[in-house]
């Protein structure tokens, strides 16, 4: 099997921004950022317009201390995950034993990846916890949307996908990260039972769209805009024409649940055509 493409060899991606609420002491920690990211400091009150802009593949890099003992940004890291909880967050601290019930905490809020401040000084581990950190979020969601029915091939090839994605990347884009041609890449998703490679990639970002609109902090157009979507109306119009519903609708009900429902009905189709495929006819001979 071919090597995935590593993340930073894909220079037809989105560029990353790297957001860091953190206090000033600690921006010696990223001296050694990868080229993908642009690192951008906004403020707490910056946060939210920043965001809304912000590609999906953006990570916001936070000290819930703020050099204090007291866990001072805590109340903040929590709000920011209810009102994005969409976006992955990297909170860097130093993780001694008095602050193992904050950890699990954060975790349960759904912060990303927690990062200690000693080896996190060193650029191969700094390259790690942010790749670790990269889509987590929708990556999260998607495994839990899936039924049990999606095999262990279908869903590697679909958090690749998602991968893909969050950077407004399409199907040319999954093959070259999976390292694979069109033509293979075609063939592992029908002997997964996936839709064929342009389809899922469709259906993965009206996903990621649908988990953008569920939001709170965002509006329909920075969901489109931030999905890859050319505009607004693209993005209601692939909701009508997929889920069978309006925008104002779907997020009353829940949009990525909805979309989850209706993409799971989608794999259940690829996956009897599949089978159809591979059931011998009158003039084939068994596989």
């Amino acid at each position: 099997m071919t090597a995935p493409v590593p993340p930073d060899a894909r220079s037809n991606s989105r560029k990353r921004l790297l957001l860091m609420v953190m206090e000033p002491s600690l921006r010696s920690l990223f001296t050694n950022v990868p080229p993908r990211y642009d690192v951008v400091e906004p403020g707490w009150d910056e946060l939210d317009d920043t965001l809304r802009g912000a590609s999906p593949s953006s990570i916001v890099v936070v000290d819930p201390y703020a050099g204090e003992p007291s866990g001072a940004r805590l109340p903040l890291v929590r709000d920011l995950l209810k009102r994005f909880p969409s976006v992955p967050v990297l909170a860097v601290m130093d993780l001694s034993p008095q602050v193992a019930g904050d950890v699990q905490m954060l975790l349960d809020w759904g912060v990303s990846e927690v990062a200690p401040l000693g080896p996190f000084r060193t650029p191969g581990v700094l390259r790690h916890v942010l790749w670790q950190a990269h889509a987590r979020p929708f990556k999260r969601r998607l495994e839990a949307v899936l039924n049990g029915y999606v095999g262990s091939d279908a869903r590697g090839l679909l958090r690749a996908a998602a991968e893909v994605a969050v950077e407004g990347g399409q199907a040319p884009e999954l093959a070259q990260r999976l390292g694979v041609s069109a033509r293979t890449l075609t063939a592992r998703c029908l002997r997964a039972g996936l839709p064929a490679p342009r389809h899922t990639q469709a259906w993965i970002r009206l996903l990621l769209g649908c988990m953008l609109l569920d939001d709170p902090g965002r509006t329909v157009y920075s969901a489109a805009y931030a999905s890859g979507y050319a505009s607004e109306r693209s993005l209601r119009r692939a909701i009508t024409t997929s889920l069978g519903v309006d925008s104002t609708a779907l997020r009353r009900a829940g949009a990525f649940a909805t979309a989850g429902a209706a993409f799971n009905h989608a794999l259940h189709q690829a996956r009897e055509a599949a089978r159809e495929r591979r059931r011998p006819g009158p003039h084939r001979k068994p596989e």
